[in-house]
């Protein structure tokens, strides 16, 4: 009897350190001034690239942060890995002066922070294997020659899926991704965030926080930006592959299609100042791919628009760690041709209401600047449920909470470093 009530014990104060636990990370001192130039640099948080600094900033004021590196989950490798390019070799030497940290476990409870276009990709070195990787570019497959070339080479080679699934027949030739699905973290880029040290501000609005965007969504779909970029260049005409695989034929495709289609508003430059108006009198919004990863799935969740991914073989942010069909759509490239049918089904269907709906709780996981950004809390999120075992992480969209796999609400509207 006396076992089983130190056994009740022992279960209960388990469930309670579970309960109150929450990632531990150690930050690397790393001093040399080519990791973190800000003389050089200044602020580029509202770049593209700008997580190298935005992620650090609110990683380093939060409570998860311990100087004591014999008690933390993680490790963080405190490196601008874009600004300029870094040496991952030469880092990992640095941190090995430090202690013993990155040996212990090859990596494995290391996190890097990498904006760059083709991601983990950028820094193929072995040494980085095993870390995790936060980043924007959720390609399953390695980033290939960016051309194809129909003169020199057969089109079955630019196959993608094709010479993958050969490959995996061929023992050992199997090239491992950009992104490692389970350790590394897809996460939206910094910009298109409206805040008050942008001069940009005014640019980045959106109708969660501006209520004169509070518009009726006329436009059944919306995209702009460039089409085929390399149009005007001289060799356009005769190498017209020179720029197929710029967003990997989505934009092309459906530009092509439909641009005339009738509710599509389908634009081949960028809108300027009317961008977010667009934005907000959309009721779906193409998230196609660039070189490598986009911003316009961001860009379309934090203006109320549903996203309409066209990236084959690309997790797009948080989709491995949020049930993305509650308020995105994800196409293959093969099904775009039925897309007019597709979207009017969502709406025939009243899936677009329930969908909008979710994306007023949602958009918030998707911004990371106070106070309304919740992007950082769903990364630390993450690597709690990690550190417990748990298989996911549990949404409740009608009262906006997350669950990190301790069974605690965590409010997504009204507070942040609550993980």
């Amino acid at each position: 009897m006396l076992c089983k009530i130190v056994a009740w014990i022992l279960y209960l104060l388990c469930l309670l350190s579970q309960a109150e636990a929450h990632p531990k990370i150690y930050v690397y001192d790393l001093k040399n001034e080519k990791y973190r130039n800000f003389t050089e640099f200044k602020d580029i948080t509202d770049s593209f690239y700008g997580l190298d600094q935005l992620f650090p900033e609110l990683l380093l004021n939060s409570s998860y942060v311990t100087t004591n590196a014999e008690e933390a989950d993680y490790f963080y490798v405190h490196a601008w890995m874009y600004w300029p390019w870094q040496d991952i070799e030469a880092i990992v030497r640095d941190m090995q002066k430090i202690g013993p940290y990155w040996d212990r476990k090859r990596g494995r409870d290391h996190i890097f922070v990498v904006t760059a276009d083709p991601g983990r990709c950028q820094f193929p070195q072995v040494v980085g294997r095993r870390s995790i990787y936060i980043h924007h570019f959720g390609r399953l497959q390695y980033l290939e020659n960016e051309r194809c070339n129909l003169f020199k080479q057969w089109g079955g080679e630019c196959d993608w899926e094709m010479t993958a699934a050969l490959a995996a027949h061929s023992k050992g030739e199997m090239r491992w991704g950009c992104h490692l699905p389970g350790q590394d973290i897809v996460v939206p880029p910094s910009p298109y965030e409206w805040h008050d040290r942008t001069p940009h501000g005014n640019n980045f609005r959106t109708p969660y926080l501006h209520p004169e965007l509070h518009l009726n969504r006329t436009a059944m779909l919306y995209y702009s930006g460039l089409i085929d970029i390399h149009a005007k260049e001289p060799t356009a005409k005769d190498e017209p592959w020179s720029d197929a695989s710029y967003s990997f034929g989505a934009r092309q495709t459906v530009f092509r299609a439909f641009h005339s289609q009738p509710g599509f508003k389908i634009m081949t430059k960028h809108s300027g100042g009317g961008y977010w108006h667009d934005l907000s009198t959309s009721i779906f919004c193409l998230a196609p791919a660039g070189w490598a990863w986009g911003g316009r799935y961001k860009v379309a969740v934090t203006r109320g628009c549903i996203p309409v991914i066209l990236q084959d073989g690309m997790k797009v942010e948080w989709e491995e760690q949020l049930p993305m069909k509650d308020y995105a759509i994800r196409v293959p490239t093969w099904l775009s041709h039925k897309l007019p049918d597709i979207l009017q089904a969502y709406v025939d269907t009243g899936r677009v209401a329930r969908m909008q709906k979710v994306l007023d709780c949602a958009w918030r996981l998707h911004w990371w600047r106070r106070p309304h950004g919740r992007a950082f809390e769903l990364t630390m999120c993450e690597l709690k449920r990690r550190v417990l075992g748990a298989a996911k992480i549990h949404v409740d969209w009608d009262a906006c909470t997350l669950d990190c796999g301790d069974g605690k609400q965590v409010p997504i509207r009204d507070k942040y470093d609550n993980i």
